[in-house]
Parts: structure tokens; sequence; C-alpha cells
């Protein structure tokens, strides 16, 4: 029988720790005042600054994990095993960075796209202005695409440099999947609809606790469905004085279903779908978003909306020839069509007013559909709360300008002493974020429509004015004015 050895106790020293003692005793240095006497604006400053250098040396380890990769594949061959040329560098990677080696092929593959097909994309990478999960969230959806499709990416990132400013890995995905489910629309909707196939669900007990867990695997249309009922029925009990949580009247609320006989599975399903007419019409590629879900393959939306499956870049018109009349009545009976018009020439959503100090309905729909996500830059959270941007105790106006979608716990944070929101821009809505510390930061609304705000005058996009500009057409002929002029463009 073997004996375990005890090593004796000393201070570790790994091989290559000299050689970054220079470097850390720098930083030491340079912070050591800091952290004992730094004002708040110093300390976000240097802690920007030092999430800056993490990036840039995670470039260097993917930089590096990709030449390992090349070595391995280089002496596979040269040794003649063909069948897996890279075998084992995953595996080696992940004990170098003393990490769980699940998921490590997929970090090489995305290495691979980085330096072989997107240059731009890695010198952005190095200058520290990507974190690793949000790299990952950029390169993964770019696996489905040909290498010419993803340098094409590129370079359209080159053109918008700010293409993913301030957004967190969810804005990112969904930015990048609406490139790429452009060209892979039709896999990407048999593969959604396969998934559906799948769907389950899982009851685990917790003896210790006293409690169960639920996971279910549910079609995107049922899950967004129960989803948005069981939001809707906590939010309303909870206005009403209900003293429970709202997590707990939602767990409530499902466990209902089963326990309550009174209590029935809801059937009118409300989602909202964002796209355009040609991809509904006229089978055109450019895909859709989900609200509450994300970007999905225009295929697959046009299903959802016709209820039935259609072939591939088949239009509504073209399938009205293929299908009995009572079906094409079942669907004219069944869906409206919500309209959504953008400023002339643009993808902006243009503006509502309201007078009212609370947000009506339709344009608390109007803010979530234009937001889709938290505003407050790098968060996810999906949006609970309709907030004035400047409050309105201050001036600030009920209107879709001076109005974003917040988590609740965004929305909390915002109310700090200090912290101070402006509009900077309508088309696209951007707002100036100070935090009352230093540091400020931008959030711009995605585009209704595409992957990137294009670079129309403002002009084309300012609903002031669009509005002018319709004054003046309805105006009498004889009053001899003229139309706006590009001067007449609000600041």
């Amino acid at each position: 029988m073997s004996e375990t050895t005890i090593p004796p106790a000393q201070t570790p020293n790994p091989e290559n720790h000299d050689g970054f003692t220079a470097v850390v005793k720098g930083l030491e240095t340079s912070l050591a005042y800091i952290e004992e006497h730094g004002t708040a604006e110093e300390c976000l400053t240097s802690i920007a600054r030092l999430e800056r250098a993490i990036s840039s040396l995670r470039y260097h380890q993917a930089a590096l994990a990709h030449q390992t990769e090349i070595n391995v594949v280089h002496q596979n061959a040269t040794r003649g095993n063909l069948k897996q040329l890279n075998r084992g560098t995953a595996a080696t990677i992940a004990l170098a960075r003393k990490a769980d080696p699940h998921g490590y092929r997929e970090y090489l593959e995305n290495c691979r796209i980085l330096f072989n097909d997107t240059p731009h994309l890695a010198a952005a990478y190095s200058r520290g202005e990507f974190t690793e999960a949000q790299m990952r969230a950029i390169l993964t959806p770019l696996r489905i695409l040909k290498a010419e499709r993803r340098t094409e990416f590129d370079q359209l990132y080159a053109k918008n440099p700010r293409l993913f400013a301030n957004q967190g890995t969810r804005k990112i995905s969904d930015t990048v999947k609406d490139f790429t489910y452009a060209y892979a629309s039709d896999d990407q909707c048999k593969e959604q609809k396969s998934a559906e196939e799948q769907r389950r669900i899982k009851f685990t007990a917790h003896p210790d606790t006293g409690m169960m867990s639920i996971h279910a695997e549910l079609p995107i249309i049922a899950g967004l469905a129960l989803k948005n009922d069981i939001k809707a029925k906590s939010t309303s009990l909870k206005a009403h004085g209900d003293p429970r949580t709202r997590a707990q009247i939602e767990a409530d609320y499902l466990a209902s279903f089963c326990t309550s006989p009174d209590a029935t599975v809801p059937v009118n399903m409300n989602v909202a779908l964002v796209m355009t007419d040609k991809t509904l019409f006229l089978g055109d590629r450019q895909p859709a978003y989900l609200d509450g879900y994300g970007v999905i393959a225009p295929q697959y939306a046009r299903e959802l909306v016709a209820g039935k499956e259609i072939l591939n870049n088949m239009t509504l018109a073209e399938m009205a020839t293929t299908r009995p009349p009572a079906f094409i009545d079942t669907l004219e009976a069944t869906i409206e069509l919500i309209r959504l018009y953008t400023a002339p020439g643009d993808r902006e959503l243009i503006a509502m007013d309201s007078t009212a100090r609370i947000f009506p309905e339709k344009m608390k729909k109007f803010i979530r559909t234009r937001d889709r996500r938290c505003r407050t830059p790098f968060c996810d959270g999906m949006i609970e709360e309709i907030d004035h941007v400047t409050q309105a105790c201050l001036g600030g106006h009920t209107c879709v300008v001076n109005a974003d979608g917040r988590c609740k716990f965004c929305n909390q944070a915002k109310e700090t002493p200090g912290w101070q929101e402006i509009v900077i821009s309508r088309g696209p809505h951007r707002m100036k974020i100070a935090t009352g510390m230093g540091p400020t930061y931008h959030s711009t609304a995605p585009p209704a429509t595409g992957f990137a705000h294009q670079p129309y005058p403002q002009c084309m996009s300012e609903a002031d004015w669009v509005r002018s500009f319709e004054d003046w057409l309805n105006r009498p002929p004889d009053t001899g004015s003229s139309p706006p002029d590009i001067e007449d463009i609000p600041a």
C-alpha cells in the first residue's frame, strides 16, 4: 500500500512568478495610496483600468491557447495521428488555467475564429475593450457561419466600432444573432422546431430544506405565455396590497394550477414579435425579435404568425395559394398586426406623448419593445419597471423620449443621491448616465430592426423635424413658406 506524502509547508512560488514580479510591484506601488486614501472617483477609475488590463491578459491567454493548438496539430500530423489532430489540446489548456475542461473545445473553436477570421475584433480584445465573457458572447453565434461571413461581420464591426458599446453579454449575443440568422435562418428554424420535441419537466426534491425545484423545457410561445401571465398576476396582486413578495406570489400562483380547482392555465397568449413587413410578407431574411426571449430566425417567426409550417422562403401570399380558404380565414381572424413605424430612412421607433404622470399601458409596451432589456450599461436584466429619465418632480415629461425600461434593482440604484441621467439623442434613443462618483456612461436603445444603427443624417431620424415637415405639407399653398431646412433640425 502506498503512503500519501505530505509536502513540507512553504510559500508557493510558481515558475513564472518572478517574471511578473516587476509588473505586480509596479501595480502595487501605483495603487497602494489609492487603496488606502483614494476618493470614490479614483477607486472607480482604477477598477476600470485594472479590468482593461485583465481583459488584455485574457487576449494573450487566447493567443497562447491558439498557438498551443497549432503546435499540437503539427506534432500529431508528424506522428501520423490523423483522426483528431488537436487531440488533448483542450484538456491541457484547461489544466494550465486550473479550470474544468468541459467547454474548452468550444473555447478553442472561438480562438480559431478570433485569430483567423476576425482581426479587428482581435485587435479590440487586445486593447482590453472586451472582457472574456463579452468576447465569448460575440464569437459563439459566429460559429454557424462560413469563414467569409465571419470576416464580413468583422469588417462591419470595423466600420461601427461602438457596435457593442456598454452592452451586456445577452445584448451582445442578440446583436450578433441579428447578423448570423440572416444567413443561417433555415438551419436555425429546423433546430428550433426540433428543440420543441424535447419539451419536458423535471421535479427535484430537497429534503434538507423541505422544498422542491421544478425545471421545465417548454416551446417558446407556451413558455412566454406562462411567464407573462404569472408576472402580470404577481404585479396586479402586489399593486392591490398583497403582503407576499412577488416571488412568493408567482410560486403560489404556479402551484395553484394543480392545487386549486378554480385555477386555469392561461389560454390567451399575448406575446410581442417585432419583425419587418418584408420579413413577414415577402420572405425576407431579416431576423425577428421575440420580446422576452430574444432574436429568432425569420422563417420561424413567420411560422409563429401563421400557426402552420411554411416551406422555407415561402411568403404568406404563396402560402395562400397552397392552403385551404378555411386556414387563411383562421389566420386573418387570429393574428393582429400592431404597426410600429420608424422615422423616414432609419430604423428607430418614433415617439408618442402623454400628459399623465403615470405611463399608459400602451406606452409601456412601446418602451419595452424599444429597449428590450434594462437600459443600465452592461445589465442584461428583463424590464420590470418603466421610469422617467428626468424625474417628473424635476419637470420631466411623460413621453417615450423621457422614458426607459429598467430592472427593479437598477431602477432603485438610480435613486442614489448625486445620480443623474439625461437624454442626449432621440434617434437612436441615447442617454448619458452620471453616477455622481466620477465616471459617466452612455446607454443606447437597440435598433428596432437589424443589428446596427444606420448612419443616416440626423434629420431623417428626428421626430420633431418630421412633424415640422408634415406641418409644412399641410399648410395652404398661398402661404409662400418653404420646407424646413437642414438648419432647422433640432440639436
